[in-house]
């Protein structure tokens, strides 16, 4: 890892393996065994249990000595060895067994190919089980929620403790700043000094805006004394556009984002432009679960203004578009839509795992799955697809898809219509006094019209312009049958007329708005599905949507709303949706802040006070500062929920502050740093990654490109495909548009380094950059050019050490070879 002075050249996926191994064990932990408990557990109990398991001992049916309902029953296994070899798909046997190669289980019948292939994944990722040791212990009665469940940190009301008094207050810089030093002062340590000015402008421009300071923002603020110097950074990075850049794609890792669903990438327009505008987070959050259902002065179509009042609701609302789901049999069942929606907004947004309660009472957390279908009953009352879905390569044609229009836009097209309307009454009257020859004439005129507009057609409005294609042709076949019959004389003025006035009209509604279409969620349920009608939805018996259980009311989990609530949609006679996102959006939820407060932090910080982000549950971890994230949450709801002001008050503290350096004794006793007594040092993700190769090679363009095709953009706008995998990104852990993303794993593998070794991103960069140097008449020597690289890559000069080495290295090979070394060395790649 770099330190401060000295640059290593070790390349970086060397070194640091197992810390950050460790690292991300500790971040995924949570999310493995929400995988077990929603896609593994549920199929043993179904298929498994009824001859491997305890319950069967006890009758006497267990077969082949193996018993499955026990983490230590699948290791130790049964008569012809273990049933499961923690990350080796190969060697474990219930693998074999379910792809009926040496055995045939379950024998009624192989399970579908995308269940083994869940099982394939648990296994290769260690087949994380909680059935024993510490975790806790999970229900074992019938469904009650207790006295201990209400207890739970995560359900109590956020508390505005009093900042407590600290002995060192004058390191504090900020409340907040209290709450960590008294912490430190009980474990007896100390805060970490502040880090240096290079580092921290460094540090802030990543964090803020995803990309590296430039020489001359470097050597303003080491240059600026005044007191507020920082507090000046702070406040220029959040009012640029690419703070909106940074966060919003950080808020796409959690709705899993796809181009291939966001096909006009509107709503990823509409993310980025909701942070750069602040948008009060209560209000960004109901937009995206109700926007259209929101009074039109909130929700209003509008791309040509920008203030907060037009952020569109009706786009906001592809979040709910972005749902993944699995194939059952042929169809795509609506069940697997609403159960992935379920799961986005119980992790995303309110950090519990309700969709582990879809076959069953969950299993650690006080969320029945009556639960569950009260709140499944509000999205099968919505859709996000035409009709029901068919099981192919087809993802996103069969969603529904809003023509975005302002109303300046709808005026223009109405008028241009009407202009079009005129000419072609016109044409009808000519028609009418000329042979049958000018009507064909003008019918193969309207019929290649619409053939071209059929080409260029979304799935939406293909049907109804290919129908009038084919009354149009038939009407054309029956002219022509009459034709050869009678020999009819041709006009040759006359339909010279008609043709030009029917290329008038044709250029006429070329000249059109083309609104932007928007994959979006919209009331009512799924056509040609078991649920077409809003209504409260029935218990699926194990989840399966074929076997239906009792009717329950829509209502939000009694946990956390209490016995008594009014069935939602009774009312309004609607879904629900807008009610339920007004409930999850509401100050007295004491998820919500603490949620996206809990984000930001992990952002900033490296580490959220509940490590695990999605899962705020008994599974979850406890906060390290429970008093600390209260005081925040309040802070945040009493700014009106502004991210900007949450953002700048973290960034401004003390704490934000402290250098990354770790003692040797500091890294025994805290290794995780529990303590916050230091920063955490953090790899630069996917996309900083790439945009900082760009920006190095003077590449991309700042600000939305302006063309889909443009290849030198910001990374966020890279097309993101579900069907096709990102390799490059793969490599430095980037989105998965299948999986919600609480936080980026930071893996360290040699492929990394073969990248940057010899990808051709990183040799175009290294030759721009050595070009650009070269050809900057500014800089008089090499000493000269040497600072100013430094400043470029790593955002701060070099030691009198680096300098010299560096030169004799250039003297042996050249400028870009040195470069290209640099850009690979661990300085580059890591914040301190």
């Amino acid at each position: 890892m770099p330190r401060r002075g000295r640059v290593w050249f070790s390349l970086f996926a060397v070194g640091w393996t197992a810390i950050l191994a460790g690292d991300a064990a500790a971040q995924t932990g949570d999310t493995d065994v929400a995988f077990f408990e929603k896609s593994i557990r549920p199929v043993l109990v179904k298929h498994c249990y009824e001859c491997h398991s305890a319950e069967a001992a006890s009758k006497g049916k267990l077969k082949a000595a193996l018993a499955l309902d026990t983490k230590q029953g699948m290791l130790t296994g049964g008569e012809s060895g273990p049933a499961v070899v923690p990350g080796d798909v190969k060697k474990s046997l219930l693998m074999a067994a379910l792809r009926h190669e040496k055995y045939e289980m379950p024998p009624k019948g192989r399970l579908p190919a995308e269940v083994i292939d869940q099982f394939a994944k648990w296994v290769a990722m260690g087949a994380p089980d909680p059935r024993e040791g510490t975790t806790p212990t999970p229900r074992r009665e019938a469904f009650r929620i207790t006295a201990e469940d209400r207890s739970h940190w995560a359900f109590q009301p956020v508390r505005n403790t009093p900042s407590p008094k600290v002995s060192g207050a004058a390191w504090v810089s900020d409340d907040l700043d209290r709450f960590v030093l008294a912490k430190l002062e009980r474990m007896g340590y100390e805060p970490n000094a502040p880090t240096d000015r290079y580092a921290l402008i460094r540090r802030a421009t990543y964090a803020v805006t995803g990309l590296p300071p430039t020489p001359d923002e470097i050597a303003a603020f080491v240059a600026d004394r005044s007191p507020n110097a920082f507090e000046k950074v702070v406040d220029r990075l959040l009012a640029s556009h690419e703070f909106g850049v940074q966060w919003g794609r950080r808020w796409l890792d959690g709705v899993r984002y796809a181009d291939s669903v966001d096909k006009s990438g509107e709503y990823r327009r509409w993310v980025v432009r909701a942070f750069n505008e602040d948008l009060p987070y209560d209000r960004f959050v109901k937009l995206q679960i109700a926007g259209d259902l929101m009074p039109a002065g909130q929700s209003k179509p509008d791309r040509v203004h920008t203030s907060r009042a037009s952020l569109d609701g009706i786009t906001a609302t592809g979040m709910m578009a972005l749902a993944v789901w699995e194939q059952v049999g042929r169809d795509l069942a609506v069940a697997e839509i609403v159960d992935s929606q379920i799961d986005l907004v119980g992790r995303h947004l309110l950090g519990l795992t309700l969709a582990c309660a879809r076959c069953h009472d969950h299993k650690f957390d006080p969320i029945s799955t009556e639960d569950y279908y009260a709140i499944a009953g509000v999205f099968f009352s919505s859709h996000i697809a035409t009709g029901k879905l068919i099981a192919d390569d087809r993802l996103g044609n069969d969603l529904i898809e809003v023509p975005l229009l302002t109303a300046n836009d709808e005026a223009t097209n109405r008028k241009i219509e009407a202009d079009a309307v005129k000419i072609e009454e016109r044409i009808a009257a000519i028609v009418r006094t000329v042979p049958h020859a000018a009507r064909m004439m003008a019918l193969k005129e309207n019929l290649k019209d619409l053939e071209d507009q059929v080409s260029r057609a979304t799935a939406t409005t293909k049907k109804k312009l290919t129908d009038q294609a084919a009354k149009l042709k038939t009407e054309l076949e029956g002219l022509m049958k009459e034709q050869q019959a009678k020999k009819w004389e041709e006009n040759p003025i006359e339909i010279k007329e008609i043709v030009a006035l029917q290329k008038q009209v044709a250029e006429l509604r070329k000249t059109k708005i083309t609104p932007p279409l928007v994959a979006a969620i919209a009331e009512g349920g799924v056509p040609g599905s078991n649920r077409q009608k809003i209504g409260d939805a029935p218990v699926y018996l194990r989840g399966e949507y074929q076997r239906e259980g009792a009717i329950v009311p829509r209502r939000f989990p009694t946990i956390l709303a209490g016995e008594k609530q009014t069935p939602l949609g009774q009312r309004t006679k609607q879904s629900g949706r807008l009610e339920l996102a007004e409930w999850i959006a509401s100050a007295d939820n004491p998820l919500t802040a603490r949620v996206m407060v809990n984000r930001v932090w992990q952002q900033l910080i490296g580490r959220g006070f509940v490590r695990s982000l999605d899962n705020f549950g008994r599974l979850g971890d406890r906060p390290t500062h429970p008093e600390l994230l209260d005081h925040l949450a309040h802070r945040f709801v009493a700014s009106n929920w502004s991210v900007k002001q949450l953002v700048r008050e973290i960034m401004l503290s003390a704490t934000y502050r402290q250098s990354s350096f770790v003692s040797p004794e500091i890294a025994k006793a805290d290794p995780d740093n529990q303590s916050i007594g230091r920063m955490n040092r953090h790899r630069l993700t996917y996309e900083e990654l790439r945009d900082s190769l760009l920006l190095a090679g003077d590449k991309p363009a700042l600000g939305e490109p302006k063309s889909k095709d443009a290849i030198e953009r910001r990374t966020i706008y890279e097309p993101l495909d579900r069907r096709k995998a990102n390799v490059t990104a793969a490599i430095f852990d980037g989105p998965d548009s299948k999986a919600i993303v609480p936080s980026r794993a930071e893996t360290t593998t040699a492929p990394q380094a073969l990248f940057l070794m010899n990808n051709p991103l990183v040799a175009d960069a290294a030759n721009r950059l050595a070009e650009k140097l070269s050809k900057d008449s500014s800089l008089k020597s090499d000493e000269q050019r040497l600072e100013r690289l430094w400043l470029m890559t790593l955002g701060r000069p070099p030691a009198t050490e680096e300098s010299e080495t560096a030169l004799s290295f250039i003297a042996k090979h050249s400028w870009a070879r040195f470069i290209q070394a640099l850009l690979a060395t661990n300085e580059f790649a890591y914040v301190d």
